[in-house]
């Protein structure tokens, strides 16, 4: 999980048409890719944050770009993993700092409940990742079944509304359901 901006970043960079970002991939990816994995790897949130952030940003910015200089741009479902696989990486990301964080302060206590503390710990960020990866995975099959039932059906401007306020409250219980319950449980420590 702590590597994960190696692999991510080049394939979002790369999916960049060329002439969007003046040919400089390659350099952008590193760039990137280091960024996050020196966050990470000294555990250090907002450098991490910054590279899930700059991620952000190349995928809607490539996009939007790549329609602005008439270049081809990816398919939506190919923009909507990218953006998804993101998403779910700064979340995962998230709490894996935070398990850090609060492992950090009981591997040098060899007591039981410093040891039972620890092992609640590593369930509470196991049973986080698995949810965000289960949230993540439900909202691109919704997004994906959405995107091909709009391929097939056409929206009117009077449906428009409609449409806009329904992804609104999509993204508005899949935001509460990504941020709920994020802390591990501070009455564990008294």
């Amino acid at each position: 999980m702590r590597i994960h901006y190696v692999f991510l970043s080049p394939w979002i960079v790369f999916e960049i048409p060329s002439r969007v970002i003046f040919g400089l991939q390659f350099p952008i990816a590193l760039i990137v890719s280091g960024i996050g994995l020196l966050g990470m790897l000294g555990k250090r949130a907002i450098v991490a944050e910054a590279a899930s952030l700059s991620l952000l940003v190349l995928v809607i910015g490539g996009r939007v770009g790549a329609d602005i200089v008439g270049g081809p741009a990816s398919d939506t479902a190919v923009l909507l993993v990218q953006f998804v696989a993101v998403v779910l990486f700064i979340e995962a990301s998230k709490v894996v700092l935070v398990f850090d964080r609060e492992n950090a302060e009981l591997v040098d206590k060899p007591d039981e409940l410093s040891q039972g503390l620890r092992k609640k710990l590593a369930m509470w960020a196991k049973g986080q990742l698995v949810s965000q990866a289960r949230i993540m995975i439900a909202a691109l099959g919704l997004s994906l079944a959405l995107l091909v039932f709009g391929g097939f059906s056409s929206v009117s401007i009077n449906q428009l509304v409609f449409s806009g306020g329904l992804v609104l409250v999509a993204v508005g219980v899949l935001l509460f359901l990504l941020t709920s319950r994020r802390e591990p449980e501070r009455r564990l420590r008294a």
